[in-house]
Formats: C-alpha cells, structure tokens, sequence
C-alpha cells in the first residue's frame, strides 16, 4: 500500500498536476499583490471611449478647491442606492471633503423634512450652512448644485435690450435661450435691461452687462452711461457682427478695441460640416489669458464675425488683448455687404485674424486701486446663439468669458460633456450571424478540448 501511494506521488501525472497547482496558486498571489497596489497607489482608470467614469476638468478644479466639507445626502429608496452609487463615490476620490450618505426618507422622514425633500432619487449638496438640491443626477447638475452652494446667491447679468439686440427667450436657433440656461445653471441671475430713458443709467446689482447683436446705433446718453459703467469698475461683453453701430465702434475704440466693419471668411473647410460656407470662421488658436488657459487643442465656431484688433487711440487706463484666433486658412474683407467675396491682394487682410479679445481698465489716477473695469469683445454674436453653442469648445469659451467678468475665475475650465449615445443598432441578418458565431465559438473550444485529451489519453 505504501509503495503504490508513494509510486503515485511520484507519477509524471502528478507531478504535473502538483506544478500546475503551484502555478495557479503563484498566478493569483501576484494578483492579489497587484490589486492591492494598486487599489492603494493608483486611481481608477476609466478605459470607456467617452471618459463616463471620470470627472470633468471643472468639477476636478473646483473639488480641489473646498474650503469647507461638502456633504452628499441622497434620498431614495435602499433599493435604488445601487443606481446612483457609482457616479457619487467619484466625489470624494477626487476629494477628501466630500461625504455621502444615503438615506431612506420613509425611514428617516425627520432628514427628508429637514431638507424639504419631496420625492425619491434627490440629491442634496450640503456645505458652510447652506443646501442646494441637484435637478438631476447627471455631473453637470452636480457640479452646478455645489457651485450654488458654495458661492452663496447668485449674481445678476443684465443683457441690453432697444437696438435690435439678441432676444435672450427665444428657442429658435438664432436665440439665446440655450445660452441663458447655461448662465442660471451656473448660479447667474438673468434680467433684460433698457437704457432707453431720460437719464439712462446701469444698475448697481449689474456684475456685468451683456451687449448681444446690436443692430442699431446707440444714442449719446446710453453710450456715456456704459463707458461710465466700465470707468467705475463694471464689466461687460460685447458681443458684436460685421455691421456694428458706428457710436458703439467709437466706445470699443476709446478701450482700445477695434471691431470696424469687416467680415472673416474661413476657406478650412469647416463650414461645410454644418452646411454653411466659408462665413463660418474656426478658431483653433488662443492667447495666454485666464479665458482661454484650458482650451489647448479645443476648436470654437464663430459665424459672420468680425475681426476684433487692438486700437491705436484707447484712452490712458485701458488694455486690450486679442485671446483667441482663426487659422492662417482665413482672411478679412471690408466688403460686408458685397455678394461675391474674393480675396483682393494688398486691401484685405490675410489671417490669422483675432475674433475675441479681452480687456481692461484701471484710471491713472487711482494706480493703487483695485477697482478694475473689464470688458470682451467678440466678433460674432452667432458663436453663443442655440444653433451654435453646442459645438465643441463654444459653450465653455463663452461661460469662461463670462467668468472671467464676474470674477469667478475659479469656475474657468472645460466642463462637463453630455453622455454619447453609443449604442450598437443591428439588422435582423448582422443578429442571425452575431447568435450563430457565439455558439460556434464556445462549441470550437470545447471540441479542441475534447481532441487534445482523446490524443494524450491515446
């Protein structure tokens, strides 16, 4: 018995299957080694094609950023805690002062009351005394919720009505609907201002003044109220086109901002990608400035625009700097009105050509003051209109700038994409041929299998 127990032992059989034991067991020790490495060392790397499992450049900023505890609480029932547990434990990787909890209102109705909850699957951003519910469980809302927190009231943006000006209500796509979405979500109240009055003046709750598509020219009156507003310390944007009203051509120049009719043509070939022409400039370049610092490598479209230049006569105090360019596939004519536009050699201007600027003012004679008034000028009114704003970088250059105004400098960034729909659609014949090739792969190996024991066996 002894002999036969030790023959076996000794068998090429199981000195075979002893090694392969030892192999396995070494195979998932050094995977238990490296999961815990890297469980401790390194973060989750999201390998999906459109990033669903990483935060945003934004909300990853202003997470870094807390300087108080921001606490998560979601109310729902236990059962659909799992849906949402994913995208919540995001957050306090990226941040040791993000805390959530999960919380059942029908089992602790006194918290669900405490935040005025009133229906499952809400999320409630709490921080520094203040609450703010997120409309949906998407990042975007998420990061907007804690801005609000955060921040505290929002801030109030006056857009400029009277001159045939951009209607900020509108849903069609030469509107701007879309874009004041954009501002409300991110903590910005919206109002409609008219200086059309005896004696016009800016608001004192105005953080910045939005001058959209002016079509028609400004009375003596309106214009001294907004350099005035400007001097003082006030901000606005001015967003303009091709024909721009000749008293408002005046102010930009007087801040050192030349927006003098031109048009840009754009012979990249981008145009044709949203069935337009060469009126659709692409700009692929970006200056130095806080704006435009987390554009690299992002294209922006600005349709019939205007080039924007620096002035020779700006008045003492003020600055200004072109940020944002297109590419050298470009060029200016004087022409706006013309309906053939070729380029004349040695009267328009071969690109790049500056289509935003950003700039400043500071009186000389406060020089230790830090009352600064500032201002943009973009050469097309079209780049943040509904049609527009969804491409590519346009939405994050306009609440960048937009930023930059009000001095939220600390919101500046790319921020969160909408999810791709990437599903898969298939035809009848593609799942026929997709339902016999998985049968007939499981079946291949397990006859390969089956051959290569019948063959050692032999």
């Amino acid at each position: 018995m002894a002999l036969e127990v030790k023959s076996r032992l000794t068998s090429r059989q199981t000195k075979y299957g002893l090694n392969t034991a030892l192999y396995i067991l070494v195979a998932l020790a050094i995977v238990v080694v490296v999961n815990l490495i890297a469980n401790r060392f390194v973060r989750q790397i999201d390998l999906t094609a459109n990033q669903r499992y990483t935060l945003s450049p934004q909300t990853a900023k202003i997470l870094s950023e807390l300087q108080h505890d921001v606490e998560f609480v979601y109310f729902d029932r236990r059962s659909g805690f799992s849906n949402v547990e994913d995208r919540l434990a995001m957050y306090p990787t990226q941040s040791r002062r993000v805390k959530v909890t999960f919380v059942d209102p029908d089992r602790e109705p006194s918290k669900a009351n405490q935040y005025n909850v009133r229906s499952y699957g809400t999320l409630v951003i709490a921080a520094a005394g203040r609450n703010e519910q997120a409309k949906a469980i998407t990042e975007e809302d998420i990061t907007n919720a804690i801005i609000r927190v955060i921040k505290g009231g929002p801030k109030k943006i006056y857009f400029l009505t009277g001159h045939g000006e951009r209607d900020i209500a509108s849903e069609e796509r030469v509107g701007y609907s879309a874009a004041k979405k954009l501002l409300e979500d991110s903590n910005y109240a919206i109002e409609t201002l008219s200086l059309l009055q005896e004696n016009p003046r800016i608001p004192d709750d105005c953080t910045a003044l939005i001058i959209a598509g002016a079509k028609n020219d400004f009375l003596d009156p309106e214009i001294a109220a907004i350099k005035d507003f400007i001097v003082k310390g006030g901000r606005a944007f001015f967003l303009v086109h091709p024909m721009v009203p000749p008293k408002l051509t005046g102010l930009l120049a007087e801040f050192g901002a030349d927006a003098k009719n031109t048009l840009v043509v754009d012979t990249s070939g981008i145009g044709r990608l949203f069935g337009t022409d060469e009126l659709m400039p692409l700009v692929v370049q970006y200056e130095n400035h806080p704006i435009t610092r987390d554009m690299t490598n992002v294209a922006t479209l600005f349709p019939f625009s205007a080039a924007v230049q620096t002035s020779d006569g700006g008045m003492p105090g003020a600055t200004f700097q072109p940020i944002a360019r297109t590419s050298d596939k470009s060029w200016a004519t004087t022409e706006v009105r013309s309906r053939e536009i070729s380029f004349r050699e040695g009267r328009d201007v071969q690109g790049p050509l500056a289509l935003l600027g950003a700039g400043t003012f500071k009186s000389p004679e406060n020089a230790d003051s830090t009352t600064e008034g500032r201002f943009i000028v973009a050469g097309s009114d079209e780049f943040p209109a509904n049609a527009i704003i969804g491409f590519n970088g346009n939405r994050d250059l306009f609440l960048n700038a937009v930023n930059w105004l009000t001095s939220d400098e600390d919101l500046i960034s790319i921020r969160p994409k909408e999810m791709e729909d990437r599903r898969v659609s298939l035809d009848a014949d593609q799942m026929t041929r997709l339902f016999y090739l998985m049968i007939a792969v499981p079946v291949i190996v397990v006859l390969s299998g089956l051959g290569v024991w019948w063959k050692r066996r032999g």
